[in-house]
């Protein structure tokens, strides 16, 4: 894909958010531009939820879960009754209960090869010929030696899956630095190592119908980093506390604002993509940052628990 305007001549889109822990709730602004250029839209999220809301480390599998229709091992579709057994809900719950539709979740438990190869069953069954990843906040551009980066592990297998997959992919960066863990700087290094591989597409502001969406949404749906942003589109700038005061963030008119770019040019600039490009289960890709260096957020959300 060479522009954001080739994502409109497709008929039907999974927009998904890449990074769990409410990363769904940043496919709406790319979901409603789709829309208004006559695209049908899936939404879409990762199986796995931060402590706060499920206090089981890591990402859930469809065993554990109930009120899903599984397509295969990877993918299920989701509805406002999808819970895991012990009753914790998803933030793909709550946005299949705000929109009356079901949303598919994706189970990571294959690591990048089998995630991809389950979602290019699930584009087959459910006719999508166009698959767009989003992230709030930008880490998914880190090239990996940046000193912030606290969630590795699934930005960089969805990463790689979105690389991987046989339909056309776009990947979105959305709430500049939202999440706290890539400075300004860093990102606009992420871009520039895509731009440089003609790898940016396009970008896509919040509007105040979106921004209204979101605030409903988000009334539902627990996440720092797809909050932040709408504040920004209302005018709140500068630097913001978040995680409990734990990371600071700094909002400016770009954080309202999603960059598209090419799965494959930021890939080729992510050493995590190359630690877990060809990872078959989850505890492979998360050995394999382990052993790279890395501490992923499943190492965190152990570490927390275990307290």
């Amino acid at each position: 894909m060479e522009t954001l305007e080739e994502t409109f001549d497709h008929d039907r889109a999974l927009v998904f958010g890449v990074g769990g822990c409410g990363d769904i709730v940043s496919t709406i602004p790319t979901a409603r531009l789709l829309e208004s250029h006559g695209v049908d839209i899936v939404l879409g999220g990762v199986a796995w939820e931060r402590v706060v809301v499920d206090p089981t480390p890591g990402p859930r599998h469809f065993e554990e879960i109930t009120g899903i229709e599984q397509l295969n091992d990877a993918a299920a579709l989701a509805s406002a009754e999808t819970a895991t057994q012990d009753g914790i809900e998803f933030a793909e719950t709550h946005v299949a209960r705000q929109y009356d539709e079901e949303v598919l979740l994706i189970d990571i438990g294959g690591g990048a090869r089998g995630v991809a190869k389950g979602l290019d069953d699930a584009c087959d069954q459910l006719d999508i010929d166009l698959v767009v990843g989003t992230d709030a906040g930008g880490d998914v551009l880190a090239a990996g030696d940046e000193p912030g980066i606290k969630s590795p592990l699934t930005d960089a297998v969805m990463l790689s899956v979105l690389d991987l997959l046989n339909v056309d992919t776009c990947l979105g960066m959305y709430g500049y630095g939202s999440d706290g863990e890539l400075t300004l700087d860093e990102i606009t290094a992420g871009i520039g190592r895509a731009a440089r591989r003609d790898g940016l597409l396009g970008a896509w502001g919040l509007t105040p119908r979106i921004v209204d969406e979101l605030d409903a949404l988000l009334d539902e749906v627990t996440t720092e980093a797809n909050r932040l942003p709408v504040e920004a589109a209302r005018g709140k700038l500068g630097d913001e506390a978040i995680r409990d005061g734990e990371r600071s963030v700094e909002l400016t008119p770009a954080s309202t604002v999603t960059f598209y770019l090419d799965p494959a040019a930021v890939a080729a600039g992510s050493a995590l993509d190359t630690h877990v490009r060809d990872t078959e289960s989850f505890e492979a890709a998360h050995e394999a940052l382990s052993q790279a260096g890395y501490e992923t957020e499943l190492d965190l959300e152990r570490r927390l628990t275990a307290q």
